[in-house]
């Protein structure tokens, strides 16, 4: 018998992390991603509409292609603050009523998840290191996976409406 301990073919690498993580704010469309943020700490409903207003509506004129638009975002506390709601309606932005507990909706999910895939690929050994790295990768997301996650949209809310509000394989 063969054994595979010591065979390349079969051992899976691991990068060690470091304790510590960061925010990343985004918004996307299926014309590119917008600007992004990146901060310490958590996210609360002031630094959420500090973001929303430097980079939200920035972004809207980048992405909105002359197309009118929903702003989709999940019930995180932050989110649903009442500043939050007060900001939207200030600004004349609908926001699109999201279900709660409804990740597999929310295509930035994926995004999220080919990111973690890309940071793992480059080790970053310490906060700053990955701070510097994650800018670089969010510039060069291609063009074609923001494609696909929006045009799966229809799908994710079959799927959801057929499972009656239940996990889907998004």
């Amino acid at each position: 018998m063969t054994s595979e301990n010591y065979n390349e073919e079969c051992i899976i690498k691991r990068t060690k992390q470091g304790s510590g993580s960061i925010g990343i704010w985004c918004c996307m469309s299926y014309y590119g991603l917008g600007i992004f943020s990146i901060f310490d700490g958590r996210l609360n409903s002031h630094r959420y509409v500090d973001i929303l207003g430097n980079n939200l509506l920035p972004s809207m004129n980048l992405l909105r292609q002359e197309k009118p638009f929903i702003f989709q975002q999940d019930n995180s506390p932050s989110h649903r603050a009442k500043l939050v709601k007060d900001w939207f309606h200030e600004q004349n932005i609908e926001v699109l009523a999201w279900p709660s507990n409804s990740p597999d909706l929310n295509c930035i999910e994926n995004l999220w998840s080919w990111l973690d895939k890309e940071i793992a690929k480059q080790e970053p050994r310490s906060l700053d290191e990955l701070k510097e790295i994650v800018p670089n990768i969010l510039h060069n997301v291609p063009k074609s996976i923001l494609e696909n996650l929006i045009d799966s949209m229809p799908n994710r809310i079959n799927e959801c409406l057929k499972n009656k509000g239940g996990s889907t394989r998004y």
